[in-house]
């Protein structure tokens, strides 16, 4: 068969089985878990895009009501609320004790989280979830709908890694772009 290889990536023209899947199915969707004493605390403002922009430390008993998720590697937190604004989050921090807002749905996928990442920011997917909102100020969705939705998934996890692995790639050549894009926005003309 023919490869391609690109800086360490290798894809080939094999192709895997994909099945119709629910998410509730391949994620876990708002596990519960023990809040530590004290954490960071990541609301719905901490994130824009896909990045983490801020958090704070809080207390268990004097943080807010809405502290109920406690993030753990690889877990996908889902704005539920306005999700056509897409600031979702890939927890792949290697500290422990954060804690994100009720307006996130907390996935832990039992798949390729960096596989299943991606898909869940495809305008498509969005659009099934605004489908399913109610409100209109604030669309909403509920974690069990979030998780009723349907969603193509390869059965092999090689092909979910490798999936994952590109779009890591292609996410890094944006940033890199980005950042070489603002620093020469920032120099001024002398």
């Amino acid at each position: 068969m023919d490869a391609k290889k690109e800086e360490g990536f290798h894809l080939d023209r094999n192709t895997f089985a994909w099945e119709q899947r629910r998410l509730g199915d391949i994620a876990d969707v708002n596990p519960s878990s023990t809040l530590p004493d004290s954490f960071e605390y990541v609301d719905l403002e901490s994130v824009i895009g896909t990045e983490m922009v801020s958090h704070r430390t809080e207390v268990r008993a004097m943080a807010p009501l809405r502290a109920q998720r406690l993030a753990k590697l690889g877990d996908i937190f889902f704005q539920t609320v306005r999700p056509y604004q897409k600031n979702n989050y890939l927890f792949e921090l290697p500290d422990k004790d954060y804690v994100f807002s009720t307006g996130y749905a907390q996935l832990r996928p039992t798949c390729v989280s960096r596989f299943l990442f991606p898909y869940l920011q495809r305008a498509s997917f969005v659009n099934r979830v605004l489908d399913r909102c109610t409100g209109t100020g604030y669309p909403a969705i509920s974690a069990s709908d979030l998780g009723d939705i349907e969603i193509s998934s390869p059965l092999s996890s090689e092909e979910q890694h490798k999936i994952g692995a590109l779009f890591s790639c292609l996410d890094n050549l944006i940033a890199l772009h980005q950042r070489k894009l603002d620093r020469n926005c920032s120099v001024s003309p002398s």
